[in-house]
């Protein structure tokens, strides 16, 4: 099996264009299923029904969430059936905690999971989280989207998880690392994905971003309108391998 994980998408134009790119892409490189991290989507925050079907019609077969899971309220009329897992470590019922994927008479489960450096200290430990989910998992592959600040922090659950899930992917950051690898015990792991949509400064506008440092003022920045880039990995299960994966589209 082949699949490409994208990180965090930003922006309902680029869920749109996805539509577009993404059926010549998985022709390209041969691949099975695309899953993609989906907080950033509406507006830079959260993720709207409308955005929601963009990205099931465009070919995206499960997502994970981050620290702006909720930032669209709507979602909780939705999320409960929908193709998401949201952050596991977040103490509510509402959502999945994990989402089944099947594919080829094999199950694929994907896991997200909230850091807690430099976020919200109420979050449950996602290294205790994990160790609770997979007493109850059963499953042939097992991706887990870790939503982080911290690199440490990232890179601490990889070592802790290594050789209990197939993958381990950082996302939130929008600034893909060059550290893919395969573990110790066979994990395949990289500490950020990167991003799928326009540059900018971590997806929004240029301008808006550099006149919050020159002021200290905050105001919520629009999406930027720069060209859109497609970032992530590529996984080859049978192989084993892992590739980071950039396309402009």
């Amino acid at each position: 099996m082949r699949y490409l994980y994208l990180g965090d998408i930003v922006g309902s134009k680029t869920a749109l264009m996805l539509k577009d790119y993404l059926p010549k892409i998985r022709k390209d490189y041969n691949l099975n299923l695309v899953f993609a991290n989906a907080e950033n989507v509406s507006n830079g925050l959260g993720l709207t029904k409308k955005d929601y079907d963009s990205l099931i019609k465009a070919g995206i077969d499960g997502m994970s969430m981050g620290n702006h899971t909720f930032s669209k309220s709507e979602i909780k009329e939705y999320i409960d059936e929908a193709k998401i897992a949201r952050p596991a470590n977040i103490p509510t019922n509402i959502g999945k905690k994990y989402l089944n994927i099947n594919y080829n008479n094999k199950t694929i489960t994907i896991i997200n999971l909230l850091g807690r450096v430099f976020q919200n200290s109420s979050l449950d430990c996602p290294f205790k989280t994990m160790d609770n989910l997979l007493k109850e998992i059963k499953s042939d592959y097992i991706i887990v989207d870790i939503h982080a600040e911290a690199t440490s922090e990232k890179l601490a659950l990889a070592h802790y998880l290594d050789g209990r899930v197939n993958a381990i992917f950082g996302t939130h950051t929008h600034v893909q690392t060059a550290d893919e690898q395969i573990l110790e015990n066979k994990t395949v792991y990289i500490t950020d994905l990167g991003m799928t949509g326009p540059k900018g400064i971590l997806g929004s506008d240029t301008n808006a971003i550099i006149n919050r440092f020159l002021t200290g003022v905050y105001e919520h920045a629009k999406v930027a309108l720069d060209k859109i880039y497609l970032e992530g990995v590529i996984v080859d299960t049978v192989k084993n391998t892992i590739e980071r994966f950039r396309k402009e589209i």
